[in-house]
C-alpha cells in the first residue's frame, strides 16, 4: 500500500511541471515580454536556478510554451478528423476546428502569433520550437488531404499555403473580432485546397464544392 509520502509525491505537480504551467499562465496573461523570470519563480514557487536547470533559459521556457500550446491545439484538430469521408467533409470538420481554436478564449493562438512576430524574444531555442510546430502543422494538413484524396500532386506546397492563409485570418481575427470575417476567410482556404484537387484532376465530381455561406 502506497505511503503518505508517496501519495503526497503523485499529487504535488514536479518543480518542471509546475514552472511550465506558469509559463503558459503568464504567457496568455501578459504575452511573451510578461513571462519574465522573477514572474514565474513566484507563481511557481521556485527559485530561479530550477528554470535554468530544466530549460536552460527563459528562451527554452518559452519555447516549450509555444511547443506545449500548439501541440495541445494540433491534437484536438487530428482527433476531431473522421475517420473516414471525402476532402469536403474533412475540410468542413477542420473549419470548425480551425475556427475554434483561433477564437478560444484563452487566446493561445495569439501567443503563438506573439513569438513569432516579437524578433527581440527569438532565440534558437524559440526558433527550434517553431519550427517543430510549424513542420507538425504542415504534416497534419497535408496527411488529412492524403487521406481523403489520396496521392496529391505539390501536397507539401498546398500545406505551407493553407498554413500561412490560416496564420493571416488569425492575425486579422485578433485585430478586429470578427467571427463572420473569420469564418469567410477559413472557408475560402478550404475553397483553395478544393480548387487545387479539381485542377490535379482527382475527379472533382466525387465529392460536392463547398457552398458559400449565405450573409
Amino acid at each position: 500500500m502506497p505511503s503518505q509520502a508517496s501519495k503526497r509525491a503523485v499529487q504535488v505537480p514536479s518543480g518542471r511541471a509546475r514552472i511550465l504551467q506558469a509559463g503558459l499562465d503568464l504567457a496568455a496573461e501578459a504575452g511573451p515580454s510578461g513571462m519574465t523570470i522573477n514572474q514565474v519563480c513566484l507563481r511557481a514557487r521556485v527559485k530561479a536556478p530550477a528554470i535554468y536547470y530544466h530549460f536552460g533559459s527563459k528562451e527554452g521556457l518559452l519555447g516549450a510554451v509555444v511547443e506545449t500550446v500548439t501541440e495541445a491545439w494540433l491534437d484536438q484538430l487530428e482527433a476531431s478528423q473522421p475517420a473516414r469521408g471525402d476532402i469536403t467533409e474533412r475540410l468542413r470538420v477542420a473549419v470548425d476546428g480551425w475556427q475554434s481554436m483561433i477564437e478560444d478564449p484563452a487566446r493561445p493562438i495569439k501567443l503563438l502569433l506573439s513569438v513569432q512576430l516579437d524578433g527581440a524574444e527569438h532565440s534558437a531555442e524559440i526558433e527550434t520550437s517553431l519550427r517543430r510546430v510549424y513542420e507538425r502543422a504542415r504534416q497534419l494538413i497535408a496527411g488529412s488531404i492524403r487521406a481523403a484524396a489520396g496521392e496529391v500532386a505539390e501536397v507539401d506546397v498546398l500545406a505551407d499555403q493553407v498554413l500561412g492563409l490560416a496564420q493571416a485570418a488569425a492575425l486579422a481575427f485578433h485585430l478586429e473580432s470578427d467571427r463572420e470575417r473569420l469564418r469567410g476567410r477559413l472557408r475560402a482556404i478550404a475553397r483553395l485546397i478544393e480548387t487545387h484537387l479539381a485542377c490535379a484532376d482527382l475527379g472533382p465530381s466525387t465529392h460536392s464544392p463547398l457552398p458559400a455561406e449565405k450573409g
